[in-house]
């Protein structure tokens, strides 16, 4: 299954996104594809950092895009 997140928009409309396939137990926090607002769940900066870090703790890998 891949889970995507993204965070609020910054004040120049940018946002951080983060996908975790966990049948591959790979993470990206670049998109491939254009997404749109029902395609994510939209969380803080500090928690995309601590899911990044606890998906680095439990083996899951960094692939350049998904």
């Amino acid at each position: 299954m891949i889970l995507k997140f993204a965070t609020k928009r910054s004040p120049n409309g940018y946002r951080k996104y983060l996908a975790l396939d966990t049948d591959k137990k790979q993470y990206a926090t670049e998109s491939a594809h254009w997404f749109c607002r029902e395609d994510f769940t939209e969380i803080s900066n500090k928690d995309r950092h601590r899911m990044i870090e606890q998906a680095e703790k439990e083996g899951y890998s960094r692939i350049e895009y998904m």
